[in-house]
């Protein structure tokens, strides 16, 4: 069995609280050092109001950005549940992987939102799932899941694979590119099995996709230390 570390709805209540404080106080803190610094703070008041805004704003953007469950959760409690559990059944099937692997669920690196995470002897895999509703189809080399184009997904996918490529790079002195993965909506799977290099993955489908048949490319020293560096660096 796997080491799994997270899960769907780990931290994530706490998570929103603490950046909503986050933005309110800053809100509260900046408005007042303007007031108080400004010489006539009724005139002032519309620029005061519309820095504050945007503070606010770029604030939650980033939260929301590293957490995009969060917004789920908040405003669509019936898709949130929905989303918990396509991300549940994912991870019981990783968990199936042998112990000399590692699972990483919700992780966020560089600001960058990993879904699921697997350092293993067979390699590392970056996995996205696709949220959107409808079937997956490949339009001039770019995936869409019904009409929503899911460029943003594959992108960051593979922007995380190469992050990982540098940072073992220099840490390890290794050259180590992780797989990109997609993973599917349950209720569309997937006919296609590749786009621009990424692999199209059934939930069900991803432990024998990552140990059947593959070499053995990581020596077990390598992934513990890989493994505990990110445990360190980015779930502490």
């Amino acid at each position: 069995m796997a080491y799994i570390q997270g899960s769907p709805v780990d931290g994530l209540k706490q998570t929103v609280t603490r950046h909503l404080f986050l933005m309110g106080t800053v809100t509260v803190v900046l408005a007042g050092m303007m007031i108080a610094f400004s010489d006539d703070p009724m005139a002032e008041l519309g620029p005061i109001v519309a820095i504050t805004v945007v503070c606010a704003a770029i604030i939650g953007f980033v939260s929301f950005r590293s957490n995009p469950l969060a917004l789920t959760m908040l405003f669509k409690k019936d898709r949130f549940k929905e989303a918990v559990v396509e991300e549940e059944a994912a991870i019981a099937h990783l968990e199936t992987l042998s112990d000399h692997c590692y699972v990483f669920n919700n992780l966020t690196v560089e600001l960058f939102r990993i879904d699921h995470l697997v350092i293993s002897p067979w390699g590392i895999f970056v996995m996205g799932r696709v949220r959107k509703e409808g079937e997956l189809r490949v339009e001039e080399n770019l995936l869409h899941a019904g009409p929503a184009l899911l460029d943003s997904l594959c992108t960051s996918t593979w922007r995380v694979c190469h992050l990982l490529n540098i940072v073992i790079r220099k840490g390890w002195s290794q050259e180590v590119m992780p797989v990109p993965v997609i993973v599917p909506h349950s209720q569309y799977p997937s006919r296609t099995k590749a786009v621009d290099g990424i692999m199209l993955v059934e939930a069900k489908h991803l432990a024998p996709f990552i140990e059947t048949g593959r070499k053995e490319t990581l020596s077990e020293e390598l992934v513990d230390s890989i493994a505990a560096y990110i445990l360190k660096r980015y779930t502490a």
